[in-house]
């Protein structure tokens, strides 16, 4: 991806192409930039990803499209480093922006979740509903490439927003409404099928139901370490901050959940081990 990034803008400083093709140089390199964007965010390179997000930004400008997908990135990385309000006001941005594609429904469900780690539950509310209503007008695609936004997707940022404001019921329904997506052929993208699993099964930690937790969290345990990113681990750290609330000290199951959610980090990829400094 670098070496392809530094290719054209090889080609751009040689200044040889038309005008037509120096935009749509510009318009591959804003699509590179993006991804880079959002794969060094599941890397915890935070700053890096904020330089290619603004980057992409730029050279979308350059080639006169919508800056939708590098907004859509920017908005990640904020929300990635707590500035919720920031990531809430890039999703919207992105939004107004953006054309009748996927991305469309995720800067509205983006600025969902932001706005509710915010505690704004009124804006995440009305996000949300900006995303539903997106998603009827929307074409389906894939469903599999990273600014795909299938209902799956869609239900794991709503099961989110209900997490925030301690609806254990929603977030639970939510899930479900996931699964049976799944059930009826939609593709299940890993990542998003694990952070349903673990956000229901914080849900049922807010219900004091450990067993139905640790029947969430089992399948996902053999996860590979490569899928093992930033959006996932920050469901497993809610899950141990949750189990140790003072009601669940002394219980074994709690107890066994955290173990298998610290042996779950250790092996994921790009976090520190043990002992390692």
């Amino acid at each position: 991806m670098a070496g392809l990034h530094r290719q054209i803008q090889g080609l751009l400083h040689a200044g040889r192409q038309r005008h037509r093709q120096a935009r749509e140089l510009y318009r591959l390199d804003a699509d590179l930039l993006a991804h880079a964007s959002l794969l060094l965010g599941d890397l915890h390179r935070h700053d890096a990803a904020a330089a290619h997000g603004s980057a992409a930004q730029l050279c979308a400008d350059e080639a006169g499209t919508s800056p939708a997908v590098a907004l859509s990135v920017q908005a990640k990385t904020e929300r990635w480093r707590m500035r919720f309000a920031s990531s809430a006001d890039l999703a919207r941005e992105g939004y107004d922006c953006s054309p009748a594609t996927p991305i469309r429904i995720l800067l509205a469900s983006q600025e969902a979740n932001a706005a509710a780690l915010l505690g704004d539950l009124r804006r995440a509310r009305a996000a949300l509903l900006r995303a539903e209503r997106a998603g009827e007008a929307v074409r389906p695609d894939s469903g599999v490439s990273a600014w795909s936004f299938p209902p799956p997707r869609q239900a794991l940022f709503a099961l989110s927003v209900a997490i925030r404001a301690q609806d254990a019921a929603s977030a639970l329904a939510q899930a479900s409404t996931a699964d049976a997506a799944w059930a009826s052929g939609a593709a299940r993208v890993t990542g998003t099928w694990a952070q349903v699993r673990f956000g229901a099964a914080i849900a049922r930690i807010m219900t004091a139901d450990l067993d139905g937790a640790l029947a969430e969290i089992t399948p996902v345990m053999t996860l590979a370490p490569e899928f093992r990113m930033a959006a996932i681990t920050g469901y497993t750290r809610q899950i141990d901050q949750r189990l140790r609330q003072r009601r669940f000290l002394r219980d074994g199951m709690a107890m066994a959940i955290r173990s298998q959610i610290q042996d779950f980090h250790a092996a994921a990829l790009g976090e520190p081990r043990p002992g390692s400094g």
